[in-house]
């Protein structure tokens, strides 16, 4: 009643309001249910002692659920079951899931930064959607036009941003507000739409480090080849050279996927991004500074990278890979949690900021990229006529800083894995407290109460990576795999339908909410069912 609720990932906690059974003037009652380790807390220090290590009910005076380890900040926000004040709210009975904290994941904002401020928000905003995606999109633009790209990639803008605010009107618009996307989509969408939420949001993060280390694998295999023979692109990546680099990489991060926590690795995701930030930096500036006053561009010419390509089949290949540029949605509702001012204008005003600078800087990057190389930007140097997998291709093994830069980035990306699969394992936990199963079936407390189940679901996850990979050989149709599907339900699809589906109470603040905004969600949905749908058919 006085203490702060978190929940455990192990189990489930339900907040049954009402008096006890027992005793009319209780206090609301904890019904806890799954693996679970429940302590008192001292009101004077943070000596914790055992409580209970089993189902039932307790009194929820005092106590605190948690587990071995921390699990500080959740992204299940303790306002569930308080408005702040330590007050309960008699709604109904709701099963809260864990979702891991920013700083428990590594992706918490840098030390200089104070927590809550505005710049410590655009940055951890930011910083979700600023990755190794970059130096793919220089392709996109060249496949299907600057024009068109330019396009796609603003409007992409636009959409993400509306999408986030139709979100944060609705969790607002509740009394009290919500503060976690699930606890939302739940209220709203009910079972199958959390479910659509947490399957995807798995999707998206299995899909997204498969990415990264086919973009790690590629880079580290040329880097070798290059360092003992002074060249690169002559020895084949064959498959089973490719098997033997997953395996050593993965397996060297294999300990923290089995962790659980990696507060070790708190700051990989702050290091990943600056040097992904400098690496661009640098890149654009030896293309503005070394290849351009050399007469090395393709403004025009036959060799110009084409303003608009009208080819509908090459279009919806690339276009989700544009979509996987916007990805901030994963964690504005942490971000706003932990805001000094929340409100609806604060919100909305660091998301637009958040969105602009991931659209400036995919934009700068890409541009200059086919302005220099034109439709050679696919093109390896050392092999003319073969694509390249990535932009940092057309930049020479003697550029000796961009080749440093890359090893940089096998390094950051390779340790970045366990940092996104915390939230996979997490996702995938409720996805198994999800699914209906017939009770003499049903293994799953025995599962997640052994020890070794978050080290199986991550060897689980590893192993679909690898075979992803060594399946698809276009790192943007990879990339765009993730954009179609995982962020194209959790961004932009399942938002619409929130606001579809959501009646505000009249007098609720931001509401009612007009016509025309739910006309344009089911266009919203509408069109990204189109593009995961001409996706798809290029697949196969």
């Amino acid at each position: 009643r006085e203490r702060e609720v978190c929940v455990c990932r192990e189990g489930e906690v339900k907040i049954l309001p009402g008096p006890s059974p027992h005793r009319r003037d209780s206090p609301p009652q904890l019904h806890v249910r799954g693996s679970t380790s429940l302590c008192r807390m001292s009101s004077r220090d943070s000596e914790r002692q055992p409580l209970l290590a089993d189902h039932g009910f307790i009194n929820s005076s005092s106590v605190v659920v948690v587990e071995e380890g921390s699990l500080s900040g959740s992204v299940s926000s303790p306002t569930r079951a308080t408005n702040g004040h330590g007050k309960h709210h008699g709604h109904d009975q709701y099963a809260a899931s864990a979702r891991p904290s920013a700083d428990s994941t590594g992706h918490g904002a840098i030390p200089l930064l104070e927590p809550g401020s505005r710049l410590a928000s655009i940055y951890v905003l930011s910083s979700m959607s600023l990755g190794v995606g970059v130096f793919v999109l220089p392709a996109v633009f060249n496949d299907i036009g600057v024009g068109v790209s330019l396009f796609v990639l603003v409007g992409f803008a636009f959409w993400s941003d509306r999408c986030q605010r139709w979100l944060l009107q609705s969790a607002l618009s509740y009394d009290p507000p919500l503060h976690s996307y699930d606890e939302l989509v739940t209220r709203t969408l009910g079972w199958l739409g959390n479910f659509l939420l947490t399957f995807f949001t798995a999707f998206s993060l299995l899909v997204g480090n498969a990415g990264h280390m086919k973009t790690v694998v590629g880079l580290l295999h040329d880097i070798m080849e290059w360092y003992i023979n002074g060249s690169y692109g002559h020895v084949k990546q064959t498959k089973p050279k490719q098997l033997v680099l997953y395996i050593g990489l993965l397996g060297a991060v294999l300990p923290f996927c089995a962790a659980k926590t990696i507060n070790s690795l708190r700051y990989i995701s702050t290091a990943s991004v600056t040097v992904v930030v400098v690496t661009c930096l640098w890149i654009t500036g030896e293309c503005l500074f070394w290849y351009w006053p050399q007469g090395h561009h393709e403004f025009s010419g036959a060799n110009a990278s084409p303003w608009a390509v009208w080819d509908l089949t090459t279009l919806v290949a690339n276009v989700p890979a544009i979509a996987f540029v916007y990805s901030s949605t994963f964690c504005m509702f942490p971000v706003y949690s932990e805001l000094k001012e929340r409100n609806y204008a604060e919100g909305t005003r660091l998301l637009s900021i958040s969105n602009c600078i991931c659209c400036l800087g995919y934009l700068v990057v890409s541009l200059i990229g086919v302005l220099t190389f034109g439709q050679h930007v696919t093109d390896e140097p050392e092999n003319p006529g073969q694509t390249a997998p990535s932009y940092l291709y057309d930049f020479p093994p003697e550029h000796y800083v961009v080749t440093f830069l890359c090893f940089l980035i096998v390094v950051v990306i390779t340790m970045l894995y366990p940092v996104i699969n915390y939230p996979y394992v997490e996702a995938v936990i409720c996805i198994i407290h999800m699914l209906p199963i017939p009770a003499a079936l049903d293994y799953r407390r025995a599962f997640l109460r052994w020890s070794g189940h978050r080290l199986v679901i991550s060897l689980v996850g590893m192993v679909l990576v690898v075979n992803l990979n060594l399946s698809m050989d276009n790192l943007v149709s990879l990339f765009g795999l993730c954009g179609a599907y995982g962020l194209g339900f959790v961004c932009y699809i399942i938002p619409s339908l929130v606001r579809l589906f959501h009646f505000p109470r009249p007098g609720a603040p931001h509401g009612p909410f007009s016509v025309a905004s739910r006309v344009l969600a089911l266009c919203s949905v509408a069109t990204m069912l189109t593009i995961i749908a001409g996706f798809t058919t290029t697949l196969f």
